[in-house]
């Protein structure tokens, strides 16, 4: 996934900031790993190119690896808080989908399907960088564990059911995410709907879901 972003209102004026720096940072770290290569990329050029000094670079992210993936866990924390604010009668999956759809979920990350596609074949070419991303994937769906557990009153490290929702559904996000870099005839909130649909038929194949 790209960076989140709240409206304005919604956060203080240095917040609004702190998303606006690390947006920045971000894509030009972009640019720049496709014009000389990730080997060739330093902290250095980054911050240089972004108007920051490295130790600014480094209040942001660990590592150039870590400004290069797509940004799951800059919403992981906000994803949470809108999934555990959902109505209780929800189902957990539930929850997460309409979390993710009703709050625009091209809007929650940020995402210009451009450059998203940019960034998907720089980490596929990199495997550094694909353990990067799934890191940051991980970071979400950890998120969303909490969260059912809070919703179920489970115990995540005693249950498997929140961890297993919660894995479930980042897939389906990651899938979707993936093919909308891909697919000019789909839109983001629509790839989402459909791996969530597919999701909670519970295995229902695609040509019985067709007739149904």
């Amino acid at each position: 996934m790209e960076d989140a972003e709240q409206s304005v209102g919604a956060m203080g004026r240095r917040e609004h900031k702190k998303v606006l720096t690390r947006r920045s940072i971000r894509s030009v770290a972009l640019d720049l790993a496709v014009d000389v290569g990730l080997s060739h990329l330093t902290v250095e050029m980054i911050a240089e190119a972004a108007e920051i000094s490295p130790r600014t670079f480094f209040n942001y992210f660990s590592c150039k690896e870590d400004a290069l993936v797509t940004d799951a866990g800059a919403v992981a924390e906000l994803l949470r808080t809108l999934v555990e604010a959902r109505p209780a009668e929800e189902a957990p999956l539930r929850a997460i989908r309409m979390a993710m759809t009703e709050n625009d979920p091209a809007s929650l990350v940020q995402a210009s399907r451009t450059r998203a596609r940019t960034r998907q074949q720089l980490v596929q070419e990199h495997p550094a960088l694909m353990a990067r991303q799934l890191g940051k994937y991980a970071q979400l769906e950890q998120s969303f564990a909490a969260a059912v557990a809070r919703r179920l009153d489970a115990d995540v490290d005693e249950d498997l059911q929140p961890a297993l929702i919660a894995g479930a559904a980042v897939s389906a996000i990651r899938i979707a995410v993936r093919r909308w870099t891909t697919d000019e005839t789909a839109s983001l909130d629509e790839l989402i709907g459909s791996a969530f649909d597919l999701l909670e038929q519970g295995g229902t194949t695609a040509a019985d879901a067709h007739h149904r």
